[in-house]
């Protein structure tokens, strides 16, 4: 059975020397397919099933998994490839991606999100903190792990006078005035909590759209990645290279 599918490749393993397995995210989810000599120089899928690379398949169906027929290649962000930073910073959103992305069920806000923050990212069109924090936090919201923001856990307020405390297992805060009743000790400004609200809340579209001190920009890439690590259940090696030459 042939099918076809627009779809960015998010991983691949080399199976020899001249074929790879890919893995696909689609609209549709997540789809493993095995590209036949995707790895000769020049070859006809070589460009069009390589790492980012947003192509329309051409899939035939298998016992394990797909066998790559055809790709055309739509868009390969060619220049996150010439900045080692970007690069590390977009195969870590693709291994994200490989885990929380649903298979076979509808992805196509999962995909929306991780093209949005590629052009973002291939454009130089926001810095790579932000794009790093919302594309964490959206996604973990996206695999039903949205942090509960709104108000105040004890009191339900939604603003703050001072710093406050965040839980990112738990995925609530405590204002200022309720962290001794609730015996907490502040660990974030409030401003980092308003931004966490505005990137979850909003639209896709408006979700980079905040700003904030150069403190406040820290510790919201500290909690996003905190939040991503406490529910993920596992800390994916491309963010330790990703952060050790960024």
């Amino acid at each position: 059975m042939r099918s076809t599918a627009d779809g960015i490749v998010i991983w691949e393993v080399r199976t020899g020397e001249a074929d790879r397995v890919i893995t696909l995210l689609t609209p549709s989810g997540l789809v493993t397919a095995y590209a036949r000599g995707s790895l000769k120089p020049g070859g006809r899928l070589t460009g069009s099933t390589a790492m980012l690379s947003y192509s329309n398949f051409e899939l035939s169906s298998g016992k394990s998994m797909y066998t790559v027929t055809d790709a055309t290649s739509q868009n390969r962000f060619l220049k996150i490839y010439s900045q080692a930073d970007k690069y590390a910073l977009a195969v870590y959103f693709c291994e994200l991606m490989k885990y929380l992305a649903p298979t076979e069920e509808d992805s196509s806000e999962f995909l929306s999100l991780l093209m949005n923050c590629l052009f973002l990212l291939d454009g130089d069109l926001k810095p790579s903190w932000q794009v790093k924090s919302v594309f964490e936090l959206r996604s973990m919201s996206l695999a039903g792990y949205m942090p509960d923001v709104g108000g105040c856990s004890v009191c339900g307020k939604e603003d703050s006078a001072g710093a406050v405390f965040f839980d990112p297992l738990e995925a609530v805060w405590v204002c200022s005035d309720c962290l001794r009743e609730a015996g907490r000790i502040a660990n974030y400004p409030f401003s980092v909590i308003a931004a966490v609200r505005h990137t979850v809340y909003s639209e896709l579209k408006k979700a980079f759209s905040f700003t904030l001190s150069d403190e406040s920009r820290k510790e919201l890439v500290r909690l996003s990645e905190e939040y991503v690590l406490a529910h993920l259940e596992r800390k994916p090696k491309t963010l330790d290279f990703y952060n050790m030459i960024r």
